[in-house]
């Protein structure tokens, strides 16, 4: 038997010996190399030579620990988290590219083609993503995504510079701020994408919707609820109507085309749809020659604006590396992990102090948020129809 206590892997998990008793194996090991009468002073040169030794096997034994951790889904990260995803046919998503509504205003019929392109103040770019028609009140809108991956924002108004002239078009603005792009999928937000994402692979279930739609590219949230019953239901905060027998897809980001092909594919042809946005879809999954063509609806949310209230003890105090840096940590708090703003989720402001306080050694007495900056809260319910998102803009200080 080895003096050097061993790992020891076992249904309960992996074992590994204290360094104290890793060491007194060694000192066994030396003693019977070198006789009993070895000197254990660590400050000796084989004391010095233990110490080494124990070190040594104990960072790889952690090493080995660490390996052994990150096949578990829940603690894995990295190239070993992306392995796992592999077993789901899942990806790590890249970066995502900011998403706005476009306002559209100008002579009634004239078209505003898909991948029109416009600028805003600090010369980023912004593309439609489908065409559309200006209605009879002289105004349309279509979503559209930035052309820069990442976090770009675009507050309100900003965007307002035509690249090529439209005949008919006399302008173009965002009137609310820009939703920002994601950076690359952290490890949080991919291991709830996996979970979510287990019933992907089956049909006509709210969760193979969900976890389908969510893993399109450039998805930032998803709702999916049903309507099973034989009336018209009310949902969410909103008390949104679905029609009998149908399903609602509500979706930030990602391709229309993509999105309603998905839904009718999970969801089946045999229930209606729900949205404000309908889309017509060849089933070529089913029927490769002439495939039946659906019309199938998805909802696009309203972008509802947070805005935060951050109240401090001493205002005077705070420098404007503070300012930034808890403004900095709200945006990415509201982009990713539990706090992460959904479809149809409330958001709670209480959520976001562990964010605050770790960038900042100023003392806050309190968080509250409003969708109107006049009535503030500590809570905000949000429907299906709604997608909260805040900017730097929406964050003040008192």
């Amino acid at each position: 038997m080895s003096m050097i206590p061993l790992l020891e892997i076992t249904d309960k998990g992996i074992y590994a010996p204290p360094t104290e008793a890793v060491m007194a194996g060694l000192w066994r090991l030396f003693k019977t190399a070198f006789g009993d009468e070895l000197n254990e002073d660590l400050r000796t040169p084989q004391g010095q030579l233990i110490t080494s030794l124990t070190a040594m096997i104990q960072d790889e034994r952690n090493q080995m620990i660490q390996l052994l951790n990150l096949t578990d889904p829940r603690y894995s990260k990295g190239i070993w988290q992306e392995g796992i995803g592999q077993i789901y046919f899942l990806e790590r998503k890249h970066q995502t590219h900011s998403n706005v509504i476009l306002t559209f205003i100008g002579l009634a019929n004239v078209k505003i083609p898909a991948k029109s392109q416009f600028m805003d103040r600090n010369g980023y770019l912004w593309e439609t993503t489908k065409d559309v028609l200006i209605g009879n009140n002289g105004r349309a809108q279509v979503q559209a995504l930035c052309t820069t991956a990442g976090t770009i924002q675009a507050v309100a108004h900003s965007i307002n510079i035509m690249i090529k002239v439209i005949p008919g078009l006399d302008q173009v603005l965002n009137e609310t701020a820009a939703i920002e792009g994601r950076e690359e999928e952290s490890r949080t937000d991919f291991e709830e994408r996996r979970r979510e994402s287990v019933a992907a692979n089956s049909k006509n279930t709210n969760a193979a919707t969900y976890g389908a739609v969510a893993d399109l590219k450039d998805v930032v949230s998803v709702f999916v609820v049903d309507n099973p019953t034989d009336e018209t239901v009310l949902v969410g905060s909103t008390h949104y109507p679905i029609i009998r027998n149908s399903i609602l897809v509500s979706v930030v980001g990602g391709d229309d085309y993509e999105i309603a092909k998905t839904a009718l594919i999970k969801a089946g042809s045999g229930c209606s749809f729900n949205g404000n946005t309908e889309v017509k879809v060849r089933d070529t999954d089913n029927f490769p020659e002439r495939p039946p063509v659906y019309n199938v609806k998805i909802m696009r949310p309203k972008h509802i604006p947070v805005y935060f209230r951050i109240r401090l003890e001493d205002e005077t105090a705070m420098s404007l590396q503070d300012e930034k840096a808890m403004k900095k940590a709200i945006i990415e708090a509201m982009q990713s992990g539990k706090t992460k703003a959904r479809i149809g989720h409330p958001v709670v402001a209480l959520r976001f102090v562990c964010q605050v306080t770790a960038v900042t050694s100023l003392i806050i007495e309190s968080i509250q948020i409003s969708r109107d900056q006049q009535n503030f809260t500590d809570v905000l319910d949000f429907g299906v129809d709604e997608f909260p998102f805040t900017t730097e803009d929406y964050i003040e200080f008192v």
